[in-house]
């Protein structure tokens, strides 16, 4: 299929499959075309929000839909196909599942990821000046990453870009709590002055409503006073000759191109865009009793190369182009291998974040 047949067949398996509707208000958000989802009142909308109270997920919130290139040897690069991300294996057969194949005429391929999870905590160092990569946290999570440096476009100083998860606690933060760097879990300490960097300015609210789309997971932190940063490059941690200037922002990835990120739990890593314009993602954003679902739409998924592209405390780094271009803000993945991948990295396209925070990317320049 070609781009136009590839959205078209999309919006189709979303109308008829999921047996979702039209959501006209988000139209244009992203020019990325129409959104659908279950609307309140509907038998849809009704059985997954029951699930939900039982803390449980409906089956059609553990299947998401992307566009990929057509796989095998001897495919054409510029044809197209649906790319259906399934959370657990048994969703190779479920109705939804079947009913897009039919829909895509056979041009699908099924990718099972297991669960998709915001990226949670393994451990961290301390940073300064602050860096690219470097584990930063809300004194009330454990740790994330810091995953770039930013300059607010109605004025200010500068501040650090990362995840609402990571500096603004899921929406319980306030504007003005201060942003540790390490993270709590890796030895900062909100009563010590010296692990205090910055101070949360904004964030875009997740909301975890049934039927509700979000499309970012983002967050702003001034610095503090005093407190430096390395503005305009991000480096191997293992390998200081490998060192990226960071260059201007690149919003158009396409399919299996290049990406790299540094981040706080498995520094530096390479990887290849599975998927864009994903959506119905559903992930996990909380653990335990108090686990929260939220839906996003429009994000790109991205498979490492030499192993897993990200882990539990990469939340947050910035993805990169070839050259250095800010692409993405990783927010959520999977650790399940399949098919010789190494689980599915989700991330949200770096235009939008700073289009939703009012930012523009600082190197010093």
């Amino acid at each position: 299929m070609n781009f136009d047949g590839v959205k078209n067949a999309k919006a189709e398996v979303f109308a008829d499959a999921f047996r979702f509707q039209e959501i006209l208000s988000a139209r244009g958000v992203d020019n990325t075309g129409p959104t659908f989802g279950p609307m309140s009142g509907t038998e849809v909308y009704e059985d997954i929000a029951a699930a939900r109270r039982q803390r449980k997920v409906d089956p059609r919130e553990m299947i998401a839909v992307g566009i990929l290139r057509s796989d095998g040897h001897n495919a054409n690069p510029d044809e197209l196909q649906l790319g259906i991300f399934i959370q657990h294996n048994k969703l190779r057969q479920h109705p939804v599942v079947e009913r897009a194949a039919r829909i895509a005429r056979g041009e699908v391929r099924v990718i099972f990821t297991g669960p998709a999870r915001r990226r949670a905590v393994l451990n961290g160092g301390r940073y300064r000046p602050l860096t690219i990569g470097a584990s930063v946290g809300h004194r009330r999570i454990t740790a994330g990453t810091l995953g770039c440096f930013c300059r607010s476009r109605q004025g200010g100083g500068i501040g650090l870009l990362s995840n609402n998860h990571v500096l603004a606690n899921n929406n319980r933060a306030r504007p003005g709590d201060i942003i540790l760097q390490p993270g709590r879990a890796d030895g900062g300490q909100h009563g010590n002055a010296a692990d205090g960097v910055a101070a949360l300015y904004q964030f875009v609210e997740l909301d975890f409503s049934p039927g509700a789309v979000n499309r970012v997971d983002c967050a702003f932190a001034y610095l503090l006073a005093d407190v430096g940063c390395d503005p305009d490059r991000f480096s191997d941690p293992h390998d200081a000759k490998n060192v990226w200037p960071v260059g201007a922002i690149d919003d158009l990835l396409l399919e299996q191109d290049f990406v790299h990120k540094v981040g706080r739990t498995t520094g530096y890593t390479k990887g290849s865009v599975t998927a864009v314009e994903v959506d119905n993602l559903v992930v996990q954003m909380d653990f335990g009793s108090g686990a929260k679902l939220a839906r996003f739409d429009g994000q790109i998924a991205i498979e490492g190369r030499d192993g897993q592209f990200s882990k539990g405390g990469d939340s947050g780094s910035i993805i990169f182009t070839k050259d250095g271009r800010p692409a993405a803000l990783l927010f959520a993945g999977t650790e399940t291998r399949s098919r010789g991948t190494y689980g599915i990295t989700y991330a949200n396209p770096i235009g939008l974040v700073l289009e939703q925070l009012d930012l523009d990317i600082y190197t010093g320049h």
